[in-house]
């Protein structure tokens, strides 16, 4: 009887028949099949995923179980010099309640972050709304989480910006801070959970009023001389109109869509939103 040729995705070897190509990982290995599993006896080539956006258009969300609490710790800090905010006072709220009014003993309020800027709290898994933050020190600031909390996020620190720092970042940017509007902060994550280069930011939300941004370098600099994020993965849009809000991220080099967050924008304060990947 004659040997049998058996080929799986560039592996391929001569067999008797019945003769197992594999039990194990090892023997590919072995038999000089590197990068290769065993699977049904055969040799195949490991499929390779790309750990920073191989989720993309593969994207499942997790249902969440609110009877599951979630940790989030976070470390409030000056954006200009990293160093803690202290003292603000923190609320957590549902994303529908504009006036942070609940009192939903899972969306605690009036809690102070420390001397280092640290601020913990429990919510229950599937919360998808903000995290108020008021201080004497900075801008009005809300931090949206993006998307319903499962897990704690890879984000461990916020950068607020004082009223000075703002100013300075917005005529920079050679813009005003018209405050009657509010201004968005954008945060483009990996599947990973981690900073996004090369994505760029749009948002139906915006007129002809608001002007895009992207943090290069941490200095604010809009197109065309910017239109993609850096490493660090923050971008925005000044003077955005009041009111519900959606923003997008998009990997700039192929215009694949990375995902998308809901928010709301208030007069004279800063939304914070990270973009994680969904589906489209």
């Amino acid at each position: 009887m004659l040997p049998l040729l058996l080929a799986a995705e560039g592996c391929s070897v001569v067999l008797q028949p019945g003769e197992a190509q594999c039990e194990t990982t090892a023997d590919c290995e072995a038999r000089g099949f590197a990068g290769s599993i065993c699977t049904a006896n055969v040799c195949e080539k490991a499929q390779v995923i790309d750990p920073v956006w191989g989720c993309l258009g593969n994207v499942v969300e997790p249902v969440p179980d609110p009877t599951k609490k979630v940790t989030l710790s976070v470390n409030l800090t000056f954006a200009a010099d990293k160093s803690p905010v202290a003292g603000a006072t923190v609320d957590v709220c549902e994303k529908l309640d504009l006036g942070c009014t609940g009192t939903n003993p899972d969306t605690p309020k009036g809690l102070k972050s420390a001397a280092d800027g640290l601020i913990s709290f429990k919510v229950a898994q599937g919360f998808d709304g903000f995290i108020r933050v008021t201080s004497d020190q900075t801008v009005d600031s809300r931090i949206f989480v993006g998307r319903p909390i499962i897990t704690p996020p890879a984000v461990k620190s916020v950068r607020l910006l004082s009223p000075n720092d703002f100013s300075l970042l917005v005529s920079f940017a050679k813009e005003t801070v018209d405050p009657t509007r509010g201004s968005s902060i954008l945060l483009a994550v990996d599947c990973q959970g981690l900073a996004a280069g090369g994505a760029r930011f749009e948002s139906p939300s915006v007129d002809t009023k608001s002007r895009e941004f992207y943090l290069i370098n941490q200095a604010p600099t809009t197109p065309p001389a910017a239109t993609q994020t850096d490493v660090d993965g923050f971008g925005g849009f000044f003077n955005m109109p009041v009111g519900s809000a959606v923003a997008r991220s998009i990997r700039a080099a192929d215009d694949a869509h990375i995902g998308e967050s809901s928010f709301h924008v208030l007069a004279n304060t800063i939304s914070y939103v990270q973009i994680a990947p969904t589906p489209k």
